[in-house]
């Protein structure tokens, strides 16, 4: 829409007249470009450029530089070009290119007086660093001196690279890397030539192979993605003017340097090409400097990209790399498998599956995963997997065996701490914050007291337990809590005054698997008819109660003693003694049995309730008793007493596999 312009003249009466002002002529000529030309141009781009001249002329397109990823009929990024409905050309990709369509050097002529450019990207565009977009310039065209033939002169061309037509003269202008110099006509190298981002190129000094005019201090920096690393190829035509000393060329008035970031920089010189550098890093600076006196040709090289090398990623037990490769570089991916029945862990869970990607800081992103068995062996002798789907036949558990043995035996009051790996199948409980033992049974199996899970004849919730394994140390271990699914206390438990402790047995069912290995393994549960010799030592652990300088304190190790079975009799007679010095001694049944020494100083303590008494048969220890009660931790002439575990095998196995 024209403006309207109004003149007014008052007089003794007011006359107005209006008149719209001429529309503008549209432009003889112009120039287009991408957004952030020369720089990468960004993503989910949709720019369109109406351009017009006046009537009676034809527009004239050419590009000076064409820059767009490329892709089989353009289809990612592309510029078209249109005449009306009429698409003149749609272009992507570079000069030399393999794929694309690239417009080359020839100008585009348009039908008519308008031209319509539309410029779309998509929002994946793997070299975005690299492509530049596009610059073009338009003119209208009435005589084409370009087109004209050369001159019989020898004069050459009007214009060395790129000839632009326009009203009654012409213009010239250079390609990408190129300026135009003082006679308007003809073209040369760029001295400071920007950034070069393409994954290959071609450089070379101002007039080579011939020596420049003039001094030149030229800057040519080559930066490509990260990921990949730049070589540079001198060709042998290497020239350089150096001075020969005693160590040998030196380069005080003629040099190229070399800068890679985070090395020293090099200063090339003399008449012996440098030949090939790996430079092992994405970004390159090369100086070149020379002065008004003496004689350099210069140099010529071609640069090439690589993408980085990760380190070879090793292999998995019980499972598998795939692809095998001589070598794996950035944006190669590997997966990992695992050979039947066994499952991917990493950090201790389960995991679906397993791929990992090479960097382009030369690194693994993830590292590999273990392969753990799939199935496991529980204590009623069947094979369960993940999904508690029973398998046969019936096998042996893998229990009671450590990967180390304890050499020697102390006691818990002031006794020694146990050595990592020896008692694998140890539980630390926390219970309504109170602490207590238990052990590993089973995959997801815990057995410790009754009277460690109820409380005024209230058994505890799940939500109040925690369970930790696999350490001796209390600090460490409760950085990585495991929790209750289920808490079983044996219906037969009934204790409200705290004097019946018959029948001091329950079973926690863990939310989640153990993967066992040698920090944490289960205890085997008693053979059908397992006897309880008198004199027989067994092993007592737990984090409980114990004596330094005759103070008593809760021990943040694991302790462990070594007490032999004592004699149901001799047991039950230290009971009737201990009724008469002091009040509220539980009773002894059949369902328990005593351990410890006469003479006192080694047993069992407070915080240790719940936790393992076990017996060893041919190297393989079994679940003989559980930590229950006593008189007094220690005290002369008294035992410790444990719950008898082969009485409720029954039991046991029902609660396992009825939940």
């Amino acid at each position: 829409m024209g403006w309207t312009f109004c003149i007014i003249w008052f007089l003794y009466v007011s006359v107005g007249e209006c008149r719209r002002l001429p529309e503008p002529e549209p432009l003889m000529h112009g120039e287009v470009h991408s957004p952030q030309y020369p720089q990468p141009y960004p993503p989910n781009l949709l720019e369109q450029w109406d351009l017009s001249v006046p009537e009676g002329y034809q527009i004239r397109l050419t590009f000076t530089h064409l820059d767009i990823e490329a892709s089989a009929g353009c289809h990612y990024d592309a510029l078209t070009v249109l005449y009306g409905d009429e698409v003149l050309g749609k272009f992507c990709g570079h000069e030399n290119s393999a794929d694309g369509n690239h417009p080359g050097s020839h100008p585009m002529l348009s039908p008519g007086n308008k031209l319509t450019l539309i410029f779309q990207t998509d929002d994946n565009n793997p070299e975005r660093h690299q492509n530049v977009g596009f610059s073009a310039q338009y003119q209208a065209i009435d005589i084409d001196e370009c087109a004209a033939p050369e001159p019989l002169d020898g004069s050459g061309p009007l214009c060395s690279q790129i000839c632009l037509n326009t009203l009654g003269s012409y213009l010239c202008s250079c390609h990408h890397g190129f300026e135009l110099r003082s006679d308007q006509r003809t073209c040369l190298l760029s001295c400071n030539g920007g950034i070069f981002d393409e994954p290959e190129g071609h450089l070379f000094s101002p007039g080579y192979p011939n020596p420049p005019l003039h001094a030149v201090s030229c800057q040519y920096i080559i930066s490509v993605e990260s990921g990949f690393t730049v070589s540079l190829n001198f060709t042998d035509n290497f020239h350089i003017e150096s001075v020969d000393t005693q160590q040998g060329a030196s380069c005080p008035h003629h040099w190229l340097q070399v800068t890679i970031p985070g090395q020293e920089p090099m200063k090339l010189c003399g008449g012996e090409s440098p030949g090939l550098i790996d430079t092992n890093s994405n970004r390159v600076t090369l100086e070149y400097h020379t002065d008004d006196e003496g004689l350099s040709n210069g140099w010529s090289m071609d640069y090439t990209t690589h993408r980085v090398k990760c380190p070879f990623p090793g292999n998995i037990a019980k499972g598998r790399v795939m692809p095998f490769l001589t070598e794996y570089l950035y944006r190669d991916y590997i997966y990992a498998r695992c050979d039947q029945g066994y499952k991917l862990m990493m950090n201790g869970q389960e995991i679906k599956s397993f791929s990992t990607m090479c960097q382009n800081n030369g690194q693994w992103h993830l590292p590999l995963p273990e392969c753990h068995i799939s199935f496991t062996c529980e204590a009623d002798r069947k094979w369960r997997s993940n999904n508690d789907v029973v398998f046969s036949p019936t096998c042996i558990p893998v229990c009671g065996q450590p990967t180390k043995l304890i050499s020697a035996y102390q006691r818990i009051i002031g006794g020694r701490e146990a050595p990592d790996d020896t008692i694998p199948w140890q539980v630390l409980l926390s219970v309504d914050g109170q602490r207590a033992g238990g052990m590993v049974i089973a995959d997801r199996w815990i057995m410790t007291a009754a009277h460690v899970l109820t409380h005024n004849g209230i058994v505890a919730s799940n939500q109040t337990v925690r369970i930790y394994m696999g350490l001796t140390d209390v600090k460490t271990l409760q950085n990585s809590p495991l929790f209750a699914a289920s808490v079983h206390v044996h219906p037969g438990y009934k204790n409200p005054s705290g004097l019946d402790f018959n029948n001091d047995i329950a079973l926690i069912k863990m939310q989640d698997s153990i993967t066992f290995n040698s920090s944490i393994m289960p205890i085997c549960l008693p053979a059908e008819g397992a006897t309880y010799t008198t004199g027989m030592m067994g092993l007592v652990s737990g984090f409980g109660l114990t004596e330094i300088d005759k103070r008593r304190i809760l021990t943040n190790k694991l302790k462990y003693v070594q007490l032999p079975v004592v004699d149901q009799e001799t047991c039950t007679d230290s009971i009737t003694v201990a009724r008469k010095t002091k009040d509220s001694v539980p009773n002894l049944t059949n369902n328990m049995f005593c351990a410890g020494v006469p003479e006192g100083g080694k047993d069992s303590c407070q915080g240790d309730s719940g936790g393992p008494f076990t017996l060893s048969d041919d190297g393989r220890f079994w679940a003989a008793g559980i930590v229950s009660w006593g008189v007094d931790c220690g005290r002369q002439g008294t035992y410790g007493v444990y719950t008898k575990v082969t009485n409720y095998l029954n039991w046991i196995n029902q609660t396992m596999q009825e939940n």
